[in-house]
């Protein structure tokens, strides 16, 4: 009798609160979307002087005066506008909202953010930092790329990037390594920032190439790659031949794609053999098309008519990159039906459908 008097009650109880909860959830949404609306309407007045000096176009400093003149209420909606256009800006544009910002004393706020207990706050501090790109900001920085929250490494080294701070090079591989199971950068995020440091950096990412950690020498063998650095070729052979993980071994053979010359032409038709495994095989194809040296050819042609298919292929893209000389092996060889044949024709089909070679040919 008990259990049947308080179920109504309770019911009761209960819609009674899904309901308030219901209406809270209802006034905070148009409380939130009055307030957007109402911040769209104060920001509106201001949205041309933005995109006057975002768009460099501010030449009499009207529209900076304007901005600099904006009430604080005003300005802490107008932040978050000025930070995003930051990314997307360079030169006097970027000088003259990087200005506005640290008239504002958001420069100061944000250095100030970097000794935050808070993560998320160190990491919008460095955010801002990277953005207004000032190298003063460097040896505050750096730190940070040891830091116990991994976003804030990740962002401190995006920064560092931004900035091009070739002081910073050494910390962003040391950030690489896993320490006391605690991750290190990802690959891309490390290499994408030392990218942003120039050619300035090749002896220290020639240094990395022998460094005892792999993930070190596999970061450092992407950025001498696909930063050009030519000085880096001998070591990157060296990388080649001797290093035990495949994706060391790959990314070093497709470096020497970009920086090698005809020593490496040969490391890397040598890696080609049968001997070595497919992947690292197909890799090196790649690299022989990137690398267009003469004395390549021989090998690409030999190529076509290995059991894997897919190395076959991919020798065959490689000769149409060596332009006229490439492509008559090609259709030399395009005249029957042997398996190197019918890689042959299936790189020419290709290269017609992308326009690398003319359609109307007779050549098949």
């Amino acid at each position: 009798m008990s259990v049947g008097r308080f179920l109504p009650i309770t019911l009761v109880v209960v819609g009674v609160f899904c309901f308030l909860a219901l209406a809270v959830i209802v006034v905070a949404k148009i409380h939130r979307r009055r307030a957007a609306d109402r911040s769209r309407y104060l920001l509106s007045a201001y949205r041309n002087e933005l995109i006057a000096i975002a768009s460099d176009e501010d030449e009499d400093g009207e529209a900076q005066a304007v901005l600099y003149a904006v009430p604080t209420p005003i300005w802490e909606r107008l932040r978050s506008s000025v930070i995003a256009f930051l990314p997307k800006v360079r030169g006097t544009a970027a000088e003259d909202l990087s200005e506005l910002l640290r008239s504002r004393g958001e420069i100061d706020r944000a250095i100030k953010m970097l000794t935050s207990r808070s993560g998320v706050r160190r990491a919008r501090g460095a955010y801002l930092l990277g953005l207004v790109r000032d190298r003063d900001h460097v040896e505050l920085l750096i730190p940070l790329l040891a830091d116990r929250d991994l976003d804030v490494r990740l962002i401190a080294a995006h920064s560092l990037g931004e900035i091009g701070a070739t002081s910073a090079a050494n910390g962003i591989l040391q950030a690489i390594r896993t320490t006391r199971g605690r991750m290190g950068l990802p690959a891309w995020v490390a290499v994408e920032a030392l990218l942003g440091m120039g050619v300035e950096i090749a002896p220290v990412i020639e240094a990395g190439l022998t460094s005892r950690d792999a993930a070190v020498r596999n970061v450092c063998a992407q950025v001498a790659g696909h930063g050009t650095i030519f000085s880096a070729a001998p070591q990157l052979s060296i990388l080649l031949a001797t290093a035990t993980e495949g994706e060391v071994r790959a990314s070093a053979a497709m470096a020497l794609g970009r920086v090698g010359g005809a020593n490496e032409a040969g490391a890397l038709a040598r890696h080609t053999d049968s001997s070595e495994v497919a992947e690292l095989r197909r890799t090196c194809a790649i690299a022989l098309g990137d690398l267009g040296r003469q004395e390549s050819l021989d090998t690409l042609v030999i190529l076509l008519g290995d059991d894997d298919r897919r190395l076959a292929q991919l020798a065959a893209d490689s000769l149409i990159q060596f332009g006229e000389s490439g492509i008559a092996r090609l259709k030399a060889i395009a005249v029957d039906e042997t398996p190197s044949a019918r890689a042959a024709r299936g790189a020419i089909d290709l290269a017609k459908l992308r326009g690398q070679i003319r359609a109307d040919t007779g050549d098949s």
